[in-house]
This record gives C-alpha cells, structure tokens and sequence, in this order.
C-alpha cells in the first residue's frame, strides 16, 4: 500500500526562537519609537493580508505602517529584512529533522502549509527541508488557505497514493478539515482532537506515533 505523508510547517516541523514583537522591532530603522501598538497594528494587518492572499502582504503592512506612524522607510526593503530575521529566529529539532529523512526513505512527503511562499520556502531552504521533501504546497501560492478543501484536494493530487497521513498543529486547519478529506491524522498540542486522531505534546514525540502509523 502506497502512503503519502504531508507536514504542517509552523508549529509542526519548525518552532520560534524568539516572540513576533522582537522580530519586528529588530526590522524597523533605528531611532524609531517601536510601541507595542505599532507591533500589533503590524501583525494584524499582516494576519489580514495573509488570510486575503494578496501579494507582498509584509511589504503592504511595512507600508500601511509606515504611513500611520510616519515611518521614513523603504517597506520592500524591511519586508526583506523581516524574512531574514524570521526565519534565523526559527529552528527544526534534530529528531524531527531525523524523523522527516526517515520517512522520505519510504514515502512521498510534502509540507502543506499557510503563508506566504517567500516567507515559507525560504524557513525550508534554510533548515535543508526542502531537499528532503517532494512537494511544497503554500496557501497563498495555490490561492486558498487551509481549512479550505480545495488546498487538501490539491496535495492529494501532487503526491497520488492509496493512504494520505496529515501531521500538524492546529485541530481547525490542519486536523479536522484533512481528516474529512481522507486523511489519516496526526495531531501536535495539547487540545482535545476527535479520538480516531492520534496525538503528541510536542514535535520530539512524532516519531512515536508516527513510525507505527506508516508501518
């Protein structure tokens, strides 16, 4: 039987080193005042951009920002500067980068995950995901973002197999929507997923479910 493995990015394969409001505040210029509304103004309108799938939306947020405060700064370049701190504030554990190799020895992987594609493609490329995968499928790419069943439809038809498994972190986006789409499940937190989906606290676990599931 043929199975076909997708990962969720954030939350999933990939964790945080450092909260939002200190990657934004290492972007802006020096001298600017970063207040903690000027953070969350920027994070809202970035969440909007990307739930609106437009293009650039951390340029278009650099820039509303820009406007509001009275921000004298290039937004193309900021939003460049923003992917480069982002994705050096991120790391992927070891056992999940081993747990990943070991099951591309034997299975089609892919990463379905929300976002925008520079942003997402670049945290694969720097962590060496991108070459141990065989699709990347990024919402704002494609033009839908998860729960939507189009995008799920879509990563069945890149990677064709008998069996489809869905790991990720969010019961809403990743979860639920995969398993009414024909997935098998592999939830990581800490919430209360349906019972026929199988669980871990935290990435380091996945091999241990993870590993029986696909033998």
């Amino acid at each position: 039987m043929t199975t076909s493995v997708y990962f969720d990015l954030d939350g999933t394969l990939l964790e945080y080193t450092r909260p939002f409001d200190e990657i934004f505040a290492d972007v802006m210029p020096a001298g600017v005042d970063v207040t903690e509304s000027m953070a969350a103004a920027y994070s809202e309108r970035v969440l909007a951009g990307l739930d609106d799938l437009e293009d650039d939306p951390y340029e278009q947020a650099f820039a509303a920002i820009c406007r509001e405060y009275d921000v004298s700064a290039d937004p193309a370049a900021l939003a460049a500067e923003r992917v480069r701190t982002e994705v050096a504030a991120t790391r992927v554990p070891e056992s999940v980068r081993r747990l990943v190799e070991l099951v591309a020895r034997d299975h089609d992987v892919g990463i379905l995950t929300n976002g925008d594609g520079r942003m997402q493609r670049r945290k694969l490329e720097v962590h060496g995901l991108d070459d141990l995968v065989d699709t990347i499928v990024v919402s704002n790419e494609f033009g839908a973002r998860k729960p939507a069943p189009e995008l799920f439809e879509h990563a069945k038809s890149e990677l064709p197999a008998e069996t489809f498994v869905y790991v990720g972190d969010s019961l809403e986006e990743d979860v639920l929507p995969a398993r009414e789409h024909g997935f098998e499940t592999v939830y990581v937190g800490n919430e209360h997923p349906p019972e026929t989906t199988l669980t871990v606290s935290t990435v380091e676990d996945l091999a241990t479910v993870l590993g029986p599931l696909l033998d």
